[in-house]
């Protein structure tokens, strides 16, 4: 497996300290909170930084943040123009350049009942985009064996579903003509309309649009064979797959869960598991580390 990543936009948005000892590490993800020290995640364990640009365990030793040196950062990340990033803000998000994803949080402006920016920011979540090259090379024959199967991806959060997916896609995109309905900018991380990440050369991003509608245009305008989307649940989810699947596109999707037999409770999704929906559930865990496939179901192939 190889990892694929760009680190350098996430490092010359933050103080030289916090960027260098950043820079040592495989870093997965940075919290920066307003008066508060800057906590470096790495392997899920949560480190401080020190005045020397390293890591420490001591919280009295890390670097505290102030509210100005939030709001610089945030102008960085905002590449001085938050108007140009509004409607991202609006999310509670702003992707950069190499994908990595800004959480954002503060004041919510509400306007006729809808946010309409976010203001006074408080706090900023870096998570650091990584392509994982190689990741479904274990799960590829059961998700394509004589013909894609319509297929879905189970696991709790950070057991690696969006990484899997991605590189399903990756792999597909290839040989099939693929759309990703990406809702939370996270399988392609598309940056001024370019993904960040490799989908394959035949594939297709309908970006930062609500799944259900994303999954639609694809299906109308874009003459796809396979459809990957991440983190199904709603009613809307399943309305759009039933009517990818009446339109004989294959489905490949994700959707938090502990095995298939949690899945089946769900609501919504229950009524896609079988015969006329998903063929494959695939339960993936942290077991020997992120990504491991803990069980396989077959329905009605």
């Amino acid at each position: 497996m190889k990892i694929k990543m760009n680190l350098e936009p996430v490092l010359r948005c933050l103080p030289q300290n916090v960027a260098a000892a950043a820079a040592k590490y495989e870093v997965e993800e940075i919290r920066i909170l307003a008066d508060k020290p800057v906590i470096i995640y790495i392997s899920g364990e949560g480190f401080f930084v020190n005045n020397m640009g390293d890591i420490t365990s001591v919280q009295n030793n890390g670097v505290i943040i102030t509210k100005s040196m939030l709001n610089e950062i945030f102008r960085i990340i905002c590449d001085n123009s938050i108007y140009a990033v509004e409607d991202e803000i609006r999310c509670g998000y702003i992707t950069i350049q190499g994908g990595h994803r800004v959480g954002i949080c503060g004041t919510a402006v509400i306007k006729s009942g809808q946010i309409s920016t976010i203001k006074n920011i408080s706090a900023l979540n870096i998570r650091v985009a990584k392509q994982a090259i190689g990741t479904a090379k274990e799960i590829i024959p059961i998700v394509m064996d004589k013909i894609v199967r319509n297929t879905l991806i189970v696991s709790p959060p950070g057991c690696g579903k969006t990484t899997m997916l991605r590189d399903i896609a990756r792999i597909l995109g290839f040989t099939y003509r693929v759309g990703i309905a990406d809702e939370r900018s996270e399988i392609a991380a598309v940056y001024q309309g370019i993904p960040q990440n490799d989908i394959g050369v035949r594939s297709v991003v309908m970006d930062a649009c609500p799944k259900d509608v994303a999954i639609n245009m694809l299906i109308r305008s874009m003459g796809v064979e396979v459809i990957l989307t991440d983190e199904i649940g709603s009613m809307a989810d399943v309305e759009a797959i039933k009517s990818a699947l009446n339109a004989g596109v294959k489905i490949i999707a994700s959707a938090h869960g502990y095995s298939h037999k949690d899945i089946i409770k769900k609501p919504y999704i229950k009524d896609l598991i079988g015969e006329y929906g998903f063929e494959k559930v695939i339960t993936l865990s942290r077991k020997y580390g992120v990504g491991t496939v803990e069980e396989v179901v077959e329905f009605d192939i």
